[in-house]
């Protein structure tokens, strides 16, 4: 019997043996496995200069001051306008009363417009501008422009922003006043 466990022992041994010598002589792979980071490209969009303009406007019998403040967004979609890629803008229009209280304050993008503009100014256009226009008895009339940003042409469309006592907003397409010759 103790031939037999001499016998399983040896065994066990040439077997563990030979399996720790496969390991040594087991070449090694030298080749590194990394993953390969691409950039993601960057935008070419160019922006319009951010800029502010203010003034004051008289509202039923009342002076109110406007600061209309406007500014690149890129969280917007970059539009493609002449064969040139432009950041859109947001503007952002504050009123406040004559004592410096704020009577309105938002923040509008050229899909606060949406239900104005043709496919063209809604896909290619660039929220310019916005400008005090006018007031009457219950309402301030600002004039807000989407188009080109891109002096060189003169495609836009205008709409009107008008806002009311409580400080509603409406939107409705704007027809410049003749001008007397």
């Amino acid at each position: 019997m103790n031939k037999i466990y001499t016998i399983l022992s040896l065994s066990c041994a040439l077997a563990i043996a030979g399996s720790l010598s496969s390991c040594k002589n087991k070449q090694q792979d030298e080749d590194i496995m990394i993953e390969k980071i691409i950039d993601k490209p960057q935008s070419k969009a160019t922006s319009m200069a951010a800029k502010t303009t203010s003034g004051t406007a008289t509202w039923a019998g009342s002076k109110y001051n406007f600061s209309i403040r406007r500014a690149a967004d890129t969280s917007l979609e970059d539009v493609e306008n002449h064969d040139s890629l432009f950041h859109d803008n947001k503007i952002e229009l504050t009123i406040t009363r004559s004592d410096g209280s704020q009577f309105f304050s938002q923040t509008f993008t050229k899909s606060s417009f949406s239900g104005l503009l043709n496919r063209d100014a809604k896909e290619s256009g660039v929220f310019i501008s916005m400008a005090y226009d006018k007031s009457d008895a219950n309402h301030l009339y600002f004039v807000a422009s989407i188009g080109s940003p891109d002096e060189s042409y003169d495609d836009f469309t205008l709409v009107q922003l008008i806002i009311d006592r409580q400080g509603a907003t409406t939107v409705a397409s704007y027809t410049p006043p003749e001008t007397e010759m």
